[in-house]
């Protein structure tokens, strides 16, 4: 089913500018992620998810706006967005003046990238690729996270993906944690997006102590403004916090 949600916007808050899309797939055949709801928003139908998608990218506006780049996310990996997605995506680009491209995927399907970025170095279009990790603590991961990149090491991770999303405030991790994950982050990727944990229907629940300590903490203020990393809050909803509100 296709969600009725928000599917573009604008983060120029970030030290990287950008426009946003949440395109939609065919879905996601990981489907696993104990935090994710939106593998369900999706579509059997290729003509579906082209009309959709074609509808939400002719929403962005590219240097009309300043803005070069164009940072593409789905309800599954890249690998599952239609072929003739990928054209509007990349005839968007070409049309608005974007120079970069932001593709996120699932490690399993990192020995495709390079298609991808082939695909888009054709129209002189630079490719990033982000993946979604969460935490490096390997048992929180994959034991009740469930990602699937059970004894990936940032090193393998950093060969094929420049920028890693990372997660915090769910019962069970600890804030040394976040501080490890943010550590190695920032050490082996180009940037790091740091998302506070939304709950989901049978998912981990949301730790409101955890997050307050985060949020009152130095190592807060020491972040926040650091270049590399986006942090992302969608129950801030008065933007209590100055953080970016992620689609």
């Amino acid at each position: 089913m296709i969600y009725d949600i928000i599917r573009y916007q604008v983060d120029d808050k970030s030290s990287l500018p950008r426009e946003n899309v949440l395109l939609v797939s065919l879905g996601c055949s990981w489907g696993k992620c104990s935090f994710c709801d939106y593998q369900d928003d999706k579509s059997e139908s290729v003509l579906l998810c082209d009309k959709k998608n074609r509808e939400v990218l002719s929403q962005v506006r590219g240097s009309d706006i300043g803005i070069t780049t164009l940072e593409v996310t789905c309800s599954a990996s890249y690998t599952e967005l239609t072929f003739t997605t990928l054209n509007y995506i990349r005839d968007i680009c070409i049309k608005k003046g974007f120079s970069t491209v932001i593709l996120e995927g699932h490690y399993l399907y990192r020995e495709n990238n390079h298609y991808f970025t082939d695909f888009f170095r054709e129209k002189n279009i630079n490719v990033m690729f982000r993946c979604g990790v969460e935490t490096f603590d390997e048992y929180l991961r994959e034991n009740i996270l469930h990602k699937g990149l059970s004894e990936a090491m940032p090193r393998d991770i950093s060969k094929y993906f420049q920028w890693i999303n990372l997660m915090f405030g769910m019962e069970g991790q600890t804030f040394e944690q976040l501080k490890e994950d943010i550590s190695i982050g920032i050490n082996n990727f180009e940037r790091v997006n740091l998302s506070i944990y939304t709950p989901v229907k049978n998912g981990p629940k949301r730790d409101i102590d955890a997050i307050e300590k985060f949020y009152g903490s130095d190592f807060y203020k020491n972040i926040v403004n650091n270049p590399k990393i986006d942090i992302y809050d969608e129950w801030d909803d008065e933007n209590i916090h100055k953080v970016g509100h992620d689609i």
